[in-house]
């Protein structure tokens, strides 16, 4: 069983989320993103023993419920070897949110850190595909599109998957917090 752990951002990114939709149909990526809500990945997805999985996801969600909203500033859109995503800038509430998650998983579950884990960027993926031409295409016609400076975190995502590829991760929580 693979976990993925996010902040749903999928409402505050509705516009470019309806352009980049129509850019991976009309370009016929092999594996789209769009077969979750847009998010923050906060943690590198990792894989667990399934006996594991009911205390994992109910310690996730008492750790979700414990944090205040906050504000996320938008740094840029990136296109990152086969991926383009939006970056976001670090602050202290992502770090302690990443490092939180990230300690408890280790002391408690022994999931050892991901190499990416060790120097996380935080990001929302729109596409990821292994034919560059086709990246290039996409950010080309993507990279005009406006962010908007800030959003805010308050609604927390815990996705799962039972082989970890792409596109099989589904929404098994969301957890919303007043702003």
């Amino acid at each position: 069983m693979y976990i993925f752990l996010g902040i749903d951002v999928d409402n505050q990114f509705a516009e470019i989320k309806n352009k980049a939709y129509l850019i991976d149909k009309n370009i016929g990526f092999k594996n789209s993103c769009f077969t979750l809500p847009l998010h923050i990945s906060i943690k590198a997805s990792f894989k667990i023993d399934s006996s594991n999985f009911n205390n994992i996801i109910e310690e996730v969600i008492n750790y979700y419920s414990s944090i205040q909203s906050f504000k996320i500033d938008i740094c840029r859109l990136e296109m990152y070897e086969n991926i383009i995503w939006i970056r976001m800038c670090r602050n202290k509430e992502l770090d302690k949110v990443h490092d939180d998650l990230n300690n408890l998983l280790l002391e408690k579950y022994n999931v050892r850190l991901h190499e990416y884990d060790l120097d996380y960027k935080y990001h929302t993926t729109l596409f990821m595909d292994n034919n560059t031409n086709s990246i290039k295409e996409a950010y080309d016609l993507i990279n005009k599109m406006e962010l908007p400076q800030s959003i805010m975190a308050n609604q927390f995502i815990i996705g799962v998957s039972e082989t970890g590829e792409l596109g099989s991760y589904t929404i098994s929580h969301k957890i919303k917090r007043k702003q």
